[in-house]
């Protein structure tokens, strides 16, 4: 069972030996180890040092002789609470990577696609095309920044129907919705990180200013709402790394 478990936390076969007769014999210096799982004094070396490296034994010395031995068998503990740690950071960051991976196109143009949007009718379509870039390259993640000061509040209209319609969608289908908000009182002065659950798209400023920039894998979007609505999508990988870029700053 030990064996087993041990195998499961992450150590190799000869680390697992290793560790197993060092729980049995204590602190010991590399040849007695290594004697007694039946290893050249070499390889007991390497993967001591290994175990060591891990955090799993720990480096003593008797005598001017280097030993090995486990302090602490709660260091077990330590390495999978850590090892948790960095799974779900890379879940965090896994629809990102595969939005990228699923967008990353070998016959994909240099120059960008450029596209704008005019007018109401012109920005129904700039969400529309947005929920169409998620079903056809099957995103799962939208990021997204828009601004949110004082001055735009003071003009601040309620969002039309059609684009609480849009993040009623994407609440739907279970999009995940990364937002940030850049505020101040007549400039953009701080960035802070909003939770989707707190997020009221009602309440999201559409005048006087305000600009979004939605990024859906390799598409950059921006919608701004001043004194025109206008809204441009710009697709090419290159140009969308640097998006991503910013947002993976952003949440430092």
């Amino acid at each position: 069972m030990l064996n087993d478990y041990l195998k499961q936390v992450g150590l190799n076969e000869k680390e697992r030996t290793l560790y197993l007769s060092l729980a049995e014999m204590g602190i010991q210096p590399a040849s007695v180890i290594a004697k007694k799982c039946n290893f050249d004094r070499v390889t007991a070396y390497k993967n001591l040092k290994k175990l060591a490296d891990k955090g799993f034994v720990k480096t003593y010395y008797r005598d001017n002789i280097q030993c090995f031995g486990i302090e602490s068998f709660e260091n077990i503990k330590v390495h999978l609470s850590e090892k948790m740690g960095n799974i779900e950071e890379l879940l965090e960051k896994f629809p990102i990577a595969q939005n990228l991976l699923k967008s990353a196109k070998a016959d994909e143009q240099l120059i960008p696609k450029l596209e704008i949007f005019e007018g109401e009718p012109g920005l129904k379509k700039f969400f529309k095309d947005i929920l169409y870039e998620l079903k056809k390259e099957k995103i799962k993640q939208i990021r997204m920044l828009t601004s949110n000061t004082f001055n735009e509040k003071l003009g601040n209209v309620a969002l039309s129907e059609f684009v609480q319609n849009f993040f009623q969608e994407i609440k739907n289908k279970k999009i995940d919705l990364e937002i940030f908000e850049a505020c101040g009182t007549l400039m953009p002065e701080r960035v802070q990180k909003v939770s989707p659950k707190e997020f009221d798209p009602a309440l999201l400023p559409a005048a006087r200013g305000t600009t979004s920039i939605f990024l859906v894998g390799h598409a950059v979007y921006i919608a701004c709402y001043k004194n025109t609505q206008i809204g441009l999508k710009i697709k090419q990988s290159d140009m969308s790394q640097i998006f991503h870029f910013i947002f993976d700053f952003l949440q430092k």
